[in-house]
């Protein structure tokens, strides 16, 4: 009997002790350290430059750095402390680095054995080092291709291309796509200058083409879609042409003074959609040119201003030609008349 209350006593006793011993060992408990504010600078630069690699450790528990090391390509290189107390300062390394693009992380660790990695995982990219002046990394052209039929217009075609500048959000000089050997420059359409897409619209002819894309970054540097060669494409059949049609002539104002200035108007339209080579009014029996005023070249409201002579006797009609054959004269026979010119 009186040893079960000796044994009882005893882990009553060591329980006690556990007790009053825990929070002791909780505060022995190692922190990690801290890497605040990594970095190295400049990004980009020569294999003279002196790089400069730099972070601040803080260890909580106050726990000296058994190591600090910042790793380029993989290689590690020592940082000494250059700012404020071992366990509680900034660490420095001085670097010159070979030719190329590089990646960088640091590591710590303290000197109870608790380490600590930034970024945690993976690398950050840089510095980019050029042999003569800093390397600038050539543009991407991706997605480069030309469709039809943009906007419901079946013989306009559209050419797309990505582009990507992957050192600075700086605009291209210039992004182009060469159609038959002639340049065209390109357009933002979507995202940003420096990564979106570019695009170009223009009317094709009946025929073989080719085509292939062409950018100049802001540095001067140059890359195209693709490397080499070109693009086969679009082939497009000759189709028949149709005449075009004129409608809803009108003079404004139909009666006015010898000093009134009267606007002669007619809309053209072609379902090919031909420009006209020659649109003319004859006034009188005299020819005068007429100039889209609105809408489309194809598709568009055509006028002729001037002045008129006194009477009552003026005659007019149109007459276009589509370039590709067609003709069309309004109206068909005879004449318009007007305007009616009053002192």
């Amino acid at each position: 009997m009186r040893i079960k209350q000796y044994a009882f006593a005893a882990a009553s006793v060591a329980l006690m002790v556990l007790a009053l011993a825990s929070p002791a060992l909780a505060e022995q408990a190692n922190a990690k350290p801290c890497l605040c504010h990594p970095g190295i600078s400049p990004m980009s630069g020569t294999a003279r430059t002196v790089y400069i690699a730099k972070v601040e450790y803080r260890d909580a528990d106050g726990d000296a750095p058994a190591k600090v090391e910042v790793y380029i390509d993989n290689v590690a290189y020592p940082m000494r402390l250059a700012a404020g107390k071992p366990a509680n300062g900034t660490y420095r390394a001085r670097l010159t680095l070979p030719p190329g693009e590089h990646t960088w992380f640091f590591y710590a660790e303290d000197v109870r054995g608790q380490s600590e990695r930034f970024p945690r995982y993976g690398a950050e990219k840089g510095p980019f080092v050029g042999s003569k002046k800093p390397l600038n990394r050539l543009p991407i052209l991706t997605e480069g291709g030309v469709r039809q039929g943009y906007d419901n217009r079946q013989n306009v075609y559209t050419y797309t291309v990505h582009y990507k500048d992957r050192d600075a959000c700086k605009q291209p000089r210039c992004v182009k796509v060469i159609v038959d050997g002639i340049p065209h420059s390109m357009k933002l359409h979507d995202g940003t200058s420096f990564d979106g897409t570019w695009l170009y619209q223009t009317l094709l002819p009946a025929g073989p083409h080719a085509y292939y894309f062409v950018a100049m970054d802001s540095d001067g540097d140059c890359a195209s879609l693709p490397q080499n060669g070109f693009i086969r494409g679009p082939e497009i059949m000759a189709r028949a042409n149709t005449p075009p049609m004129l409608t809803e002539q009108r003079i404004e104002p139909p009666t006015g003074g010898t000093r009134t200035r009267y606007g002669y108007l007619v809309n053209y339209r072609d379902c090919d959609l031909d420009a006209p080579s020659l649109a003319l009014i004859y006034v009188n029996g005299t020819p005068h040119q007429l100039n889209l005023v609105k809408g489309d070249a194809y598709d568009g409201l055509y006028a002729y201003y001037g002045g008129q002579v006194l009477g009552y006797l003026h005659d007019y009609y149109f007459y276009f030609e589509d370039g590709r054959g067609g003709a069309c004269r309004f109206p068909n026979v005879g004449i318009f008349h007007g305007p009616v010119v009053t002192r």
